[in-house]
């Protein structure tokens, strides 16, 4: 519920966000991208929240795009995206 405060607390050099597939858990699903966000000597928890909102919009704009135009699967915990990777994983399972 605080993550962003509670990584300042701890001290961290770098956080993010991470978007994934939702299952009946929360925040369980299989992780489909991620992205890093550096913390700033001078960050508090109003000014880091932002850049990583800036940055999960960015990240989910592209990732679910991807998905749309390129395709997606899932094996196991195993997020897929674009067709390439996709026809790839089925091959090397079939084979």
């Amino acid at each position: 519920m605080h993550a962003v405060r509670d990584a300042l607390a701890y001290g961290v050099k770098m956080t993010g966000c991470t978007v994934f597939l939702v299952d009946a858990g929360t925040d369980t699903g299989p992780v489909i991208a991620q992205a890093a966000v550096p913390v700033s000597a001078d960050d508090d928890v109003a000014s880091l929240h932002e850049r990583i909102k800036v940055a999960e919009r960015a990240l989910l704009v592209d990732t679910v795009g991807r998905m749309v135009r390129d395709g997606w699967s899932v094996r196991g915990r195993t997020v897929l995206v674009g067709h390439h990777e996709a026809a790839a994983a089925s091959q090397a399972s079939q084979g």
